[in-house]
């Protein structure tokens, strides 16, 4: 009996210690599973000194997706699931975030951003593809695409970030006013404020998980700031890239966002001339995340009605 009641103990105090203290194994572990139950492998490539991570899957069009501020690949991998059966799904983090390396100071702007990306793609011979954006990701892939144009086949924007015009949320109006950036994670309290703001209905991430996150952009906070501010003060903004993007483009926003207000919806789709605006109702800032198969439902719906309108004017000429 004694030996039984040390071992039980032995195995609660390891439980503990892994759940709430030391995350990093047990969060490492669910986050493969993750990606495993989504078909989403890990894949390194090198290009111009940079070791990019990225989470690669499926078969079909190559569909590539950015990531936001303080996110990495992982915010596609429950969306990769619904994805990866029409496209091939290719997620990188963002030099600054997650698991990508570089060993030379990097500037941060967008443009610099979109042309690494560009650049990744080359190594990983990807001339045509569908790119999508979340958030900070949505302004990387817009400076992509004015960039780019020729080798994009559509754009997909989920709450992108970068229109100046918008009315502020709260969030926002905060740091404006050079109160704390709520985006820029300190501790895991922060991280846990920041995660409300972000849903409506939060999805269940298990707690290692998101103690590993918090902790990793705690970490990073002064880079963090470095990158928010070249975001912000460095980066063109919406307003001066969205006129001149001649592309399809699926623009989505989360109705109850309280990260960029939801107006912006309305704004960015008059500028973009080729856009077709999606508002879904109780979603926050983050939809493939919080909405994984309707998100990916609205895109495969969108994608299939301009493969079908091609083979149309095809057959027409």
């Amino acid at each position: 009996m004694f030996l039984l009641l040390l071992s039980l103990t032995a195995v609660i105090s390891a439980w503990i210690l892994f759940w709430y203290l030391w995350p990093r194994p047990l969060g490492q572990l669910m986050l493969a599973l993750e990606r495993t139950r989504a078909g989403m492998r890990p894949r390194t490539v090198t290009s111009n000194g940079i070791d990019w991570h990225l989470l690669a899957g499926g078969h079909g069009e190559p569909l590539v997706l950015l990531h936001g501020f303080n996110a990495d690949s992982d915010h596609f991998s429950r969306i990769g699931r619904h994805l990866n059966t029409h496209f091939r799904v290719i997620a990188p983090d963002l030099p600054g975030f997650g698991l990508t390396r570089y060993r030379e100071p990097l500037d941060f702007s967008m443009e610099a951003q979109a042309r690494r990306v560009l650049e990744l793609l080359d190594v990983m011979d990807i001339e045509r593809f569908y790119l999508g954006g979340s958030s900070m990701g949505g302004l990387v892939a817009c400076t992509m695409a004015r960039i780019a144009p020729q080798r994009m086949r559509a754009l997909w924007l989920l709450n992108p970030g970068g229109l100046h015009q918008a009315p502020l949320s709260p969030l926002l109006q905060t740091i404006s006013d050079g109160g704390k950036n709520a985006l820029v994670v300190r501790n895991r309290r922060d991280f846990v404020q920041l995660m409300d703001h972000c849903f409506v209905s939060p999805p269940w991430v298990p707690g290692p998980v998101w103690r590993l996150a918090a902790d990793r952009a705690a970490r990073r906070q002064n880079l963090a700031e470095i990158i928010f501010a070249a975001m912000r003060f460095e980066s063109a903004p919406l307003e001066a890239l969205a006129p001149g993007i001649d592309i399809p483009a699926l623009v989505v926003w989360g109705r109850d966002d309280r990260v960029l207000h939801s107006d912006s919806l309305a704004i960015l789709g008059n500028l973009m001339p080729q856009s077709k605006t999606l508002m879904m109702p109780d979603t926050g800032h983050l939809p493939m995340l919080e909405k994984p198969r309707e998100s990916a439902e609205a895109w495969i719906s969108y994608a299939e009605s301009l493969a079908q309108h091609f083979v149309h004017d095809s057959g027409r000429v």
